[in-house]
């Protein structure tokens, strides 16, 4: 004898229910466990900057303070070589004129560099900048013998700069 909840279901949706009951419970969990709150991860407390904002020696040294804190890693020096300084791109006003004469039209376009006055004198206003582009990294650590370490400071030195994988050499310090 069935409950009275079954009483105003057809016969084919009960077998239906029967048979894919496990199935509807798991997908009933898996809503549950999507919608179920999560806890924020707490952010770092001082990013690091872009490495077009700050000069070689100063990412070297936010570098290999994070190399530093990592566990196996050691004491740590780190050295960069850069591909280029990156590049920055500027607004430029264009003025187009057109005429029309008897004989038949003239079109001239000119372009001057926009500028902005600061403090006395005038900048050019730009419009993009590129962070620089890394030739290669060297990474001399005191865990470099250690693969497991060599592998988490390869990916830790791959975020921070752009740079692949083969071009980031990590050696063992003496």
């Amino acid at each position: 004898m069935k409950p009275e909840f079954w009483a105003g279901i057809p016969a084919y949706l009960q077998r239906l229910f029967d048979k894919y009951k496990y199935v509807l419970l798991v997908c009933l969990a898996g809503v549950v466990l999507l919608l179920w709150p999560q806890k924020e991860e707490e952010q770092p407390a001082e990013p690091l900057p872009l490495a077009g904002e700050q000069s070689d020696q100063e990412l070297e040294l936010r570098i290999q303070e994070l190399l530093e804190s990592m566990e196996g890693v050691g004491q740590a020096k780190v050295v960069l070589t850069r591909e280029n300084d990156g590049e920055t791109d500027y607004v430029y006003d264009q003025t187009n004129s057109a005429s029309r004469t008897e004989s038949g039209g003239s079109s001239s376009r000119q372009s001057q560099l926009a500028t902005l006055s600061e403090g006395g004198g005038q900048a050019p206003v730009e419009l993009r900048r590129r962070a620089p582009s890394y030739r290669g990294a060297v990474v001399v650590c005191q865990g470099g013998g250690s693969a497991s370490v060599r592998l988490a400071v390869t990916q830790a030195v791959q975020s921070l700069t752009g740079l692949p994988a083969d071009r980031i050499v990590i050696t063992k310090m003496k």
